[in-house]
């Protein structure tokens, strides 16, 4: 099977594909890393997100929230299993790291358990306190809206913070490999 590049795409996300996020959100329910959103959430933040599809099929999601101009942050990268390996998460990352450069912020941050996945996009280490408070505030209560045995684990360090500069029309970053 190939890479996938060929018959996925990405695009915004419309009202209509509320569901299918959160369907590949809890189809993920297992990566304790991967938070989960309520419809409510998603509802609210949907212009956030992208969705990539297959023959029109939902199979992968991620959002890009700007906290203020510059201060960009990605979250809620999910792929649906049974399209793992197959080049969806970077196409999810080179929408939300192109809309990042396009819309001229200047700092993208992500809070991951992965962090030798997102290095491949030059992300590095940071410390959280890097961020303004009202940023972490909302991180926090992100956390609080996750099931109870996620709390301790989250707020104890559990996820890295990682940042990538981005200079203004300097183009998208892509995996190393």
């Amino acid at each position: 099977m190939g890479n996938g590049f060929d018959t996925v795409s990405v695009r915004r996300a419309t009202k209509s594909d509320i569901g299918a996020i959160r369907r590949v959100l809890a189809a993920n329910a297992a990566d304790a890393s991967l938070f989960q959103q309520s419809g409510h959430r998603i509802r609210r933040d949907l212009d956030d997100f992208v969705i990539a599809t297959e023959d029109g099929r939902p199979v992968g999601c991620a959002a890009l929230h700007r906290h203020t101009r510059a201060n960009a942050e990605i979250l809620a990268v999910a792929v649906d299993p049974v399209a793992h390996s197959r080049g969806v998460g970077a196409l999810l990352m080179r929408a939300c790291l192109t809309e990042t450069a396009r819309s001229g912020a200047t700092f993208v941050w992500l809070a991951t358990a992965k962090p030798e996945y997102f290095a491949r996009y030059e992300f590095r280490p940071m410390t959280k306190w890097t961020l303004p408070p009202r940023v972490v505030l909302r991180k926090f209560r992100l956390v609080f809206e996750q099931p109870v045995r996620r709390w301790v684990p989250a707020l104890l360090g559990r996820h890295t913070f990682m940042r990538l500069p981005v200079a203004p029309n300097s183009g998208v970053p892509t995996p190393s490999q």
